[in-house]
């Protein structure tokens, strides 16, 4: 900004020199003019020494009638020669001034020189009128416009360090103006962690980018919240999960070594112990197959396949457990293939879930259909049941971990609440999601649409 202030400043005194002294070049041309058109009138009339006495009684007078504010000697600064050295006519102040007569008429144009210590402009001009010769000199001082130029570097002096003292106490404000807000939203931050991330920032209604930011690292902090809430709940329902086989497993190993048993009774025990840790072992596995699943690790092997087969193999997997409840177990499929794009354990395990969960809550003697539709856009698969149902409330909150519903808690119907999980982040990876649409008491149906 120092810089640009100093070329300003330049610029400006560099432009008021060269506007003052073209204003006293144009005033010392416009004399010049006046006497040659004098000489030009007069000097066809007379011989050489009524010239001189002309130019002494009328072009001195007339020339020094104009303009005398320009000359601080009081008269004004005119001399003709005759181009050899001798005067026609000299005023009073060139006389003071001993401005030497040009020896040779070819030297013309306008010359700034000290005269006296001054600076002094000096036009100077060549006539030729019926064989005569005359070399008109006219000057002025530039004492004034040294002192106005002077006068102009002293305000700029002074006025561009108040200036720039201005310009940054100004600028200094302005900046703290403008970063307080950008402070709040940085003290506030700092301030959020774990312990307090319902906090967020307050948004300044400024319609500006710090609005927008503001709003920005609250929705982050949303999604920082709701992950930090699951974590915390996925953490606990783990413990609390694991707790269960793991309390049985220790109980029961205490109760058989409490005394000498017979065979049988040991084999109860281990019986039980297996159970529990086939349980545990299922878990571990699910869960090992979810934090997969958040961290992409294990991308999908995908190959073309025929949804048909993949649906007949997860219905067979299940129709002796529907068999014991008396369930009416019926697959529908189309008679066309349905190719999808994609990885067959994983959609296997997909729909078993489905499958598996609506046999799981559907009371004895009911129903559950799966069925297929295909086009040319996309494959939709149903799986409808006449169970306990799911309630309103509920719905948005079954596909998060270890959630089950109070009837299924209930009824103890076993699970660990990751079935769904682990269906919805298989339909992610295959680019679609699960539908839901459920009353309580009346059934459930899940669709997913698969594009092709």
């Amino acid at each position: 900004m120092l810089a640009i202030l100093f070329l300003f400043a330049g610029t400006i005194y560099f432009g008021v020199r060269r506007a003052l002294q073209a204003s006293v070049d144009g005033e010392l041309q416009s004399r010049v003019n006046g006497v040659e058109s004098y000489l030009n009138r007069q000097v066809p009339r007379f011989d050489l020494n009524r010239i001189r006495d002309e130019l002494e009684e009328n072009v001195l007078i007339q020339v020094s009638s104009t303009n005398a504010d320009l000359e601080p000697l009081g008269g004004e600064m005119l001399q003709i020669s005759d181009g050899q050295g001798r005067w026609y006519c000299q005023s009073r102040s060139m006389q003071e001034l001993k401005i030497a007569a040009p020896v040779s008429s070819h030297e013309t144009g306008l010359v700034t020189r000290k005269v006296t210590g001054a600076p002094m402009r000096i036009q100077t001009a060549s006539l030729q009128i019926d064989g005569h010769a005359f070399v008109i000199q006219v000057a002025a001082s530039m004492a004034g416009l040294q002192a106005t130029l002077a006068r102009i570097a002293n305000l700029m002096a002074w006025s561009i360090p108040v200036f720039v003292i201005a310009a940054s106490a100004g600028g200094y404000w302005l900046s703290r103006r403008a970063l307080t807000p950008v402070d709040r939203i940085i003290e506030t931050s700092r301030a959020i962690g774990h312990h307090n991330l319902s906090q967020r920032l307050v948004v300044p209604q400024s319609g500006d980018e710090l609005q927008r930011l503001s709003e920005t690292l609250n929705e982050m902090i949303d999604r920082l919240d709701r992950a930090f809430r699951r974590v915390t709940r996925f953490t606990a329902d783990t413990s609390h999960e694991l707790r269960t086989p793991v309390a049985f497993i220790r109980t029961t190993a205490e109760v058989a070594l409490l005394q000498p048993r017979q065979p049988r009774e040991y084999q109860h025990a281990f019986v039980g112990v297996l159970t529990e840790a086939e349980r545990m072992t299922t878990l571990i596995e699910d869960l090992l197959l979810l934090a997969r699943a958040d961290s992409n690790s294990v991308p999908l092997i995908r190959v073309s396949l025929d949804l048909r087969d993949v649906l007949r193999r997860a219905v067979e997997q299940v129709r002796d457990s529907a068999l014991d409840k008396g369930i009416d177990l019926s697959l529908e499929l189309p008679q066309n293939t349905a190719t999808l794009v994609g990885e067959p354990s994983a959609l296997y395990r997909l729909f078993l879930i489905l499958i598996e969960n609506a046999v799981k809550y559907t009371e004895r003697d009911g129903r559950v259909k799966i069925s297929l539709v295909a086009n040319a856009r996309s494959s939709v698969v149903w799986v409808r049941d006449t169970g306990i149902g799911i309630a309103e409330k509920e719905l948005p909150l079954i596909f998060d971990r270890f959630y089950r519903s109070d009837k299924a808690r209930q009824r103890d119907l076993g699970g660990a609440g990751l079935g769904l999980s682990i269906a919805s982040s298989i339909a992610d990876a295959h680019q679609t999601h699960i539908e839901v649409d459920s009353k309580l008491g009346e059934g459930s149906t899940f669709s997913i649409a698969f594009p092709r």
